[in-house]
């Protein structure tokens, strides 16, 4: 009875094992199904390109990486870290010998002179995006035209579907570069005609210009006249875009004559900051919008050309800078003290301030300041700190700012007036001889 039992078992369990192998062979895929299907190490492989040159990451989405050339220049003698093609484009550009094919774009690390240089005339497919703590400016550069290369264009529609989709993916880079590399700061700057002979002006040097008003008429500079405390002012923070010209505001306006460019810009008061771009060949019009909200560029312009005529009129008189040094106090109150004495090198002040808001607070300024030829000292490297007492030995200071700018002159009642373009400080104070 026992043996019986266990064959009955044993044919139920053989039964079992065929109905289970029958089964894995019917769900097992067929041999087209495993062509399709890519092996494990495959599918896991997918992920993002990192790619990296000089301390800086670059990240290329895993769906573009296979699609994308990348390459990193070692010590690039243009600042360039990473340029970016695509490879379809590369390859059929080889073919055909076109070596341009496929670029996308680059990132390149330049220094502000080079910034500043490149400022001076158009800057096509050259666009500063960020900046890093040590003034270093970084560029998204990018083609002025198509690139796009095929050796047959019989998938064109695929193919162009590829290229517009990494395209876009590029217009996105400057942001995504910023969000991984830290220590970096969105900067904008444009590049219009007022842009560039603003630059020009302020970076290459040596350029004829007079600034002009219905009051006086035009007023050329002297020869040691220093222009850059403006054309600094004009040139921090500002964006310039065109609008029509129908915009034009009626009025008076001040007139930066550039004679060996041919062409002047007119600056119009009031909070729209237009400035109108006049040669003899056309007419543009653009508004200037300032970072900080508030500066108006027809004022800098108003404050550039009160100040030629300042000189013009010191000129005749006889104006010496040694005239401003000494110790002077705010004749109010007494609490603000200038100390003007001569710098070590000829021709420069070293200016120092002090101004008390409570037993326990002081601003101070220190700065160089040089002879501008418009009855006045001008500086643009003021340091301003806020010194906050313990007790009368301890203190700790906090530095507001750096490369401020601004000048001292004397009024006709030989008192001291103070000209803080930062944030003027200065402004409607008379300081008197405190020797």
């Amino acid at each position: 009875m026992k043996i019986k039992i266990r064959r009955v078992l044993c044919l139920i369990i053989a039964l079992l094992m065929v109905l289970s192998m029958a089964a894995c062979a019917a769900n097992a895929p067929s041999e087209d199904e495993k062509k399709d299907t890519p092996p494990a190490s495959e599918t896991d492989s997918k992920s993002d390109g990192v790619y990296t040159n000089g301390g800086f990451k670059l990240t290329v989405p895993a769906e573009y990486n296979d699609l994308l050339i990348v390459e990193t220049p070692e010590a690039d003698k243009d600042g360039v870290l990473f340029n970016v093609s695509e490879k379809a484009s590369v390859e059929a550009g080889k073919a055909i010998g076109d070596d341009g094919a496929g670029w996308l774009f680059g990132i390149a690390r330049i220094s502000e002179d080079k910034l500043h240089e490149m400022m001076c005339s158009e800057m096509a497919g050259n666009e500063a995006f960020a900046k890093d703590a040590d003034g270093n400016i970084y560029m998204y550069l990018h083609p002025t035209d198509v690139r796009f290369v095929r050796e047959s264009y019989d998938d064109i529609e695929a193919d162009q579907k590829q290229w517009t989709e990494l395209n876009e993916w590029a217009s996105t880079v400057p942001g995504g570069f910023m969000a991984e590399n830290a220590g970096l700061e969105a900067v904008r700057y444009t590049n219009t005609g007022v842009d560039i002979y603003l630059s020009r002006l302020a970076y290459m040097g040596d350029l004829d210009y007079t600034v002009s008003t219905t009051q006086y008429g035009p007023m050329d500079p002297p020869k040691d006249f220093d222009a850059a405390p403006y054309l600094e002012r004009l040139l921090s923070g500002v964006t310039f875009e065109s609008v029509d010209i129908s915009e034009t505001p009626d009025g008076e306006y001040v007139v930066l004559n550039l004679p060996d460019e041919d062409v002047r810009l007119d600056f119009f008061p009031g909070n729209d900051n237009y400035v109108r771009e006049v040669s003899s060949s056309y007419e543009s019009l653009y508004k200037a919008t300032y970072a900080d909200g508030s500066t108006e560029a027809s004022a800098i312009m108003q404050e550039w050309y009160d100040a030629l005529v300042a000189e013009s009129r010191a000129g005749k008189a006889g104006f010496n800078a040694d005239g401003l040094i000494g110790t002077w106090a705010e004749k109010v109150a007494g609490r603000g003290v200038i100390e003007i004495s001569k710098g070590a090198e000829e021709g420069k002040y070293d200016v120092h301030i002090q101004w008390s808001s409570s037993a326990f607070e002081q601003a101070i300024w220190d700065m160089t300041a040089a002879a501008s030829g418009e009855n006045a000292i001008t500086y643009g490297d003021c340091k301003q700190v806020i010194r906050t007492y313990e007790s009368e030995t301890k203190f700790t200071d906090e530095v507001m700012y750096e490369n401020g700018t601004g000048a001292f002159s004397l009024n006709s009642d030989n008192e001291l007036l103070w000209r803080d373009y930062v944030e003027d400080a200065g402004g409607g104070t008379v300081f008197i001889s405190a020797d």
